[in-house]
C-alpha cells in the first residue's frame, strides 16, 4: 500500500506523515519517504525546474513501486504537482490512498518555517501552479489547529481496516 500525501511546501505534509505513522496499528514494515529527503539523497543531480521535478517525481514512484513490491506500506509526503503521475499511481501500486493537504497560501506565506516562499524562482504555489491534485482520496483543510490531529486519527481508523 502506498500512502500519497501531497500538498504545497510548508502545508504540514511531513508533520501529517510522522503522525500517522503513529497511528498506524500492527504494521511493522513500513517505509517513510519524505520528499526534501528523497532528493538531497537520490537526485541532488535535479534542480527546481518542471523538468528536474518531473524526473524528481518519477524517481519517488519508481522507489515506492519497489518498495511496496517487497511488502512495505509506504508513507510518501511529497509536492506531486503533476496530475498525469497521480493518475499512473492508482494503477502503479497495488493499493492507493491519496491524502491533499490544502493549506492557503496566505496562511503558508505567514508560515514560511523554511522561507521558500521568499525565493525568488521555482517556487509551487507562488510561480510554479499547484494544481488541484487528481481525485484525492482525503482532502484536509490545514490552518495549522488542533484539527489536524482528529483527522490524521480518522485517516489512520481507515487505513488501518484496509490492511
Amino acid at each position: 500500500m502506498v500512502i500519497w500525501i501531497i500538498g504545497k511546501s510548508g502545508s504540514g505534509k511531513t508533520f501529517f506523515a510522522k503522525n500517522l505513522r503513529k497511528f498506524l496499528d500492527n504494521v511493522t514494515k513500513v517505509k517513510w519517504i519524505d520528499g526534501d529527503k528523497f532528493r538531497a539523497k537520490y537526485s541532488r543531480d535535479l534542480g527546481y525546474t518542471l523538468k528536474d521535478r518531473k524526473e524528481n517525481s518519477k524517481r519517488i514512484q519508481k522507489y515506492c513501486r519497489h518498495n511496496e513490491i517487497k511488502g512495505y506500506l509506504i508513507i510518501c509526503s511529497i509536492l506531486s504537482i503533476f496530475n498525469n503521475h497521480q493518475k499512473q499511481n492508482r494503477n502503479l501500486f497495488s493499493k492507493y490512498i491519496q491524502i491533499y493537504i490544502k493549506s492557503s497560501l496566505k496562511t503558508l506565506r505567514k508560515r514560511n518555517n523554511k522561507n521558500i516562499y521568499n525565493l525568488k524562482k521555482n517556487v509551487v504555489g507562488k510561480d510554479i501552479k499547484f494544481p488541484t491534485p487528481y481525485k484525492s482520496d482525503f482532502v484536509i483543510k490545514n490552518e495549522f489547529d488542533a484539527s489536524l490531529f482528529v483527522n490524521i486519527k480518522k485517516i489512520a481508523d481507515k487505513i488501518n481496516a484496509q490492511i
